[in-house]
């Protein structure tokens, strides 16, 4: 009896054993699995391993068969699989580990040779209980380019139970479009299933269906003898053009030809940018021959023209593909706070002294650029909200067609448009100048304190100027207070500084500091800020023994200690009565104001060298943009009497 009850249960864990090594892929075949030795019943045979990873089997923990994977320590291990961009990937795996606390992966990452494009990845957190494992599913679609999938498992440290690792891959369906979806062709009726319908023919031109030779649908194109047919497509200068085309002709001793040509608004052909491929396939049976054509828009071009050439004999065609690539300065520009900078709306929204229309000639993004024909300017102001930040960035394409001072401007205006500071870019690309078409400027700088208003100018002394594709933007930290007003002037003899705000968000102090000389300043005290406010506060503050030269500037200061300057007040004690100079300190131009005439001013430097012999203008203003930064001394007349003025730039 005993011997019978071993025999049983002998023959019952013999059954036991070969059905579960019979169910070796728990429902994925070998057949159907693109991975090799998914349940290491074969060891680690097709397994690949990062260096220092200790990779082998176990039988302690399998699905199916009699092994499982098993990565002790830290390590990877994968395998991978070559497919097609678009095919979807489905796998799924057991796994398990005896430590939650260490990072166990399994991971899909798609790659084009060796460069990785996406990944996919599902974290294996499962802790085993008794000799189970957990199943897991990963999905992903092949990106464009790819060419593999690789299948990973990461492990951090302590034990990586693996079995069963089975990927499907679903190639993509087959396009019944030859790859060319119409929804994003712009040329139109591609493949002829519509007859004739949507493309032009030069005069005389025999154009007509066949539908002996087509690639797609039931028709292709057919030019009988000589002659041409050709669409056009909008587009701007710059856009990337690339065409597909299938074609073919019983005699390549004649000339046939696919063109991709560029045309100006006004209809003329732009002698640049022109892509040719000849026709040259002798037609095998009713096959055609794939063509590819590529090209660039040049400046000033507003569309594009595709055309099919026959010398002679037959040119059959099938399947047009188009595809038109916007160039990235067209990209929107985020947060742009110009208005109609592109000019699409004609010149709404700007400003305009002398002549200022639209043109199509060079656009750059969309269909118009502003031109400013002759002497003038145009402007547009923005005003300066106290969220913006601080930093101040204008692009802009512009070009002349015979320079004349043209030139860009963004200028810092007060509440009472007093200018606080200004940005200026000089204009030196010519509209004929290679390569065709404008040019990108960029003026960036940091809005002085106190400014409300920021001015964007375009200017000309004469001939024509275009402009596109303006953007203004504001990054950066905002300044910690919005000042309304700072004055300094003269109580006796003392030097009273008044200053107001707005807005106040978070704001902490200011600190009032006093230069001589606009390079080397002390702090002479600090004053509390109100903190929140969108009221007027008003504050102020009396120097009381100031220098013959006194600066004056705040540092405005956040609770988070960023910090701004307020733009530079300057009060002189000495000699008032008999000469002033201002603004002091200066970026451009000086104006002198003595109770006498003013015939001679003459600049020193701090060493003494004179640096400046010179008449002042009819309004007693002297231009001091040749010299650098830095103080000078003015002598007027040739007088005894010096005045001390700071050049700031």
């Amino acid at each position: 009896m005993k011997n019978f009850t071993f025999l049983v249960t002998l023959l019952l864990l013999t059954l036991g054993l070969a059905s579960q090594a019979s169910a070796t892929d728990c429902g994925c075949s070998d057949a159907d699995n693109a991975l090799k030795n998914g349940s290491f019943e074969s060891g680690t045979d097709f397994w690949s391993k990062s260096n220092g990873t200790n990779f082998g089997t176990d039988g302690g923990y399998n699905v199916c068969g009699s092994k499982n994977g098993l990565i002790t320590g830290a390590g990877s291990v994968w395998q991978d699989a070559s497919l097609e961009a678009g095919s979807k990937v489905n796998l799924t795996v057991y796994g398990g580990t005896h430590d939650n606390n260490q990072t166990h992966q399994f991971k899909l990452i798609f790659y084009n040779g060796a460069t990785e494009l996406s990944n996919v990845i599902v974290s294996m957190n499962y802790e085993v209980t008794g000799s189970s494992l957990n199943k897991y599913t990963l999905s992903g679609t092949a990106p464009a380019g790819a060419t593999k999938v690789r299948f990973l498992l990461y492990s951090s440290g302590n034990y990586f139970k693996v079995d069963v690792a089975c990927m499907s891959i679903t190639p993509p369906a087959p396009a019944t479009d030859c790859g060319c979806l119409a929804a994003n062709n712009p040329i139109k009726n591609g493949s002829f299933e519509s007859g004739t319908t949507d493309w032009l023919k030069s005069s005389g031109t025999n154009f007509g269906i066949d539908e002996s030779y087509n690639m797609c649908g039931d028709k292709n194109g057919l030019i009988i003898g000589t002659g041409t047919i050709y669409q056009e497509v909008a587009l701007v200068a710059g856009s990337k053009v690339d065409v597909n085309v299938y074609g073919g002709t019983h005699n390549t001793s004649l000339t046939h030809q696919f063109k991709l040509a560029f045309y100006d608004a006004s209809g003329n052909k732009i002698n640049s940018g022109e892509a040719v491929v000849d026709m040259n396939y002798n037609v095998v049976d009713s096959n055609l021959k794939q063509f590819s054509l590529s090209a660039t828009a040049p400046a000033g071009a507003v569309k594009v023209r595709f055309s099919a050439y026959s010398g002679g004999d037959y040119l059959k065609i099938d399947v047009v593909c188009m595809s038109i690539t916007t160039p990235s300065f067209c990209a929107e520009c985020n947060n742009n706070t110009l208005q109609n900078g592109s000019f699409e709306n004609g010149t709404a929204n700007w400003n305009v002294t002398g002549t200022l229309g639209v043109s199509p000639n060079y656009a750059v993004c969309g269909t118009n650029g502003g031109k400013l024909t002759g002497a003038g300017k145009f402007w547009q102001d923005i005003e300066m909200l106290s969220t913006f930040g601080s930093e101040v960035t204008l692009t802009i394409y512009g070009a002349y067609n015979t320079a004349n001072s043209q030139k860009f401007q963004l200028v810092f205006l007060s509440e009472s448009e007093q200018v606080l500071g200004e940005i200026t870019k000089d204009v030196t690309k010519s509209l004929t100048g290679d390569p065709l078409g404008l040019e990108k400027y960029t003026l960036v700088g940091n809005a002085p304190s106190g400014t409300k208003l920021v001015r964007v100018i375009a200017s000309s002394l004469g001939n024509d100027f275009v402009v596109d594709n303006g953007c203004l933007t504001f990054s950066g930290v905002p300044l910690p207070v919005t000042l309304a007003a700072f004055n300094a002037k003269k109580e006796g003899t003392t030097a009273l500084l008044s200053w107001s705000t707005t807005f106040e968000s978070n704001s902490d102090y200011f600190e009032v500091q006093h230069s001589q000389d606009g390079k080397n300043w002390t702090a002479l005290t600090s004053i509390e800020a109100q903190g929140e406010s969108k009221a007027l506060v008003p504050y102020s503050y009396t120097h009381t023994s100031p220098f013959a030269v006194n600066l004056y500037r705040l540092k405005m200061v956040d609770l988070d200690n960023t910090y701004a300057f307020s733009s530079i007040r300057s009060l002189n004690f000495d000699g008032d009565e008999q000469i002033k100079i201002y603004p002091n300190p200066t970026v451009d131009r000086i104006k002198l104001s003595s109770n006498q005439q003013i015939s001679n001013v003459k600049l020193y430097n701090q060493s003494g060298v004179l640096v400046m012999n010179t008449i002042p203008d009819s309004g007693n203003e002297v231009d001091v943009t040749r010299l650098t930064q830095g103080t000078y001394f003015v002598k007027i007349n040739n007088g005894s009497l010096m005045r001390k003025i700071l050049v700031v730039r």
